[in-house]
């Protein structure tokens, strides 16, 4: 049986695992959820991931969610010991900790800036200066890397870039951040080829898009 993967095809989490899916080359089926009409929420689903969440992972039986857990299961799994996610110890522990920054720091920030739109409020400025702040933080560390983690591509960069990309979509201005520009330029050459215009910047543009309009939606 293929692994299956259920995502929808706007969400950034679920973008990450097709990229890194594809940057290994390794054929997932892909089953699209529609969370707007909640199909995330019948029982078919539920009977998957209780959390009712995508990205959502289903090899041979095993189910898994959130896509950072996903990456690095799949790497290990179909790909084990490519550089995108080594087995040297303090490499695998420098990626860790930029993912967790990810999720915990970076992506979080730009969730508290367009989430509230989902209420009918508007995008939130303090929260959308504080994901720039933190951008701020990642192009200091760019200085001295190629990479965020280091000399090569890691499932680190692969997160972090869907991140970015999206928050430039909706319209905060990164472009002072030379370092930033530069390195979104290296991963961009670094994916499989089409990767980047099909599952970075179109679909965060297309994201971008409807959440711009319902926050003007709100003003």
């Amino acid at each position: 049986m293929p692994v299956q993967l259920y995502h929808a095809s706007l969400s950034p989490p679920a973008r990450v695992v097709r990229i890194l899916a594809k940057q290994i080359g390794l054929n997932v089926e892909e089953k699209e959820v529609n969370v707007m009409a909640g199909e995330h929420m019948k029982p078919e689903f539920l009977a998957i991931n209780p959390f009712h969440c995508v990205p959502t992972l289903v090899d041979d039986g095993y189910a898994l969610w959130e896509s950072r857990s996903i990456i690095t299961y799949l790497v290990d799994k179909y790909a084990h010991g490519h550089s995108l996610y080594p087995t040297d110890l303090q490499k695998r522990a420098t990626i860790n900790r930029w993912l967790h920054w990810d999720s915990g720091t970076f992506y979080a920030s730009l969730i508290s800036y367009f989430g509230p739109v989902f209420a009918g409020k508007p995008f939130q400025t303090e929260a959308g200066e504080l994901f720039k702040k933190n951008a701020s933080a990642l192009d200091e560390s760019l200085k001295s890397t190629k990479y965020v983690a280091g000399d090569e591509l890691s499932v680190a960069d692969v997160s972090i870039t869907v991140t970015m990309t999206l928050g430039k979509a909706i319209g905060i201005d990164a472009s002072e951040l030379k370092n930033v520009e530069r390195w979104l330029k290296q991963v961009e050459t670094d994916l499989k080829p089409s990767t980047w215009q099909t599952l970075v910047i179109d679909p965060a543009n297309a994201l971008g898009d409807v959440l711009k309009s319902m926050a003007s939606k709100s003003s």
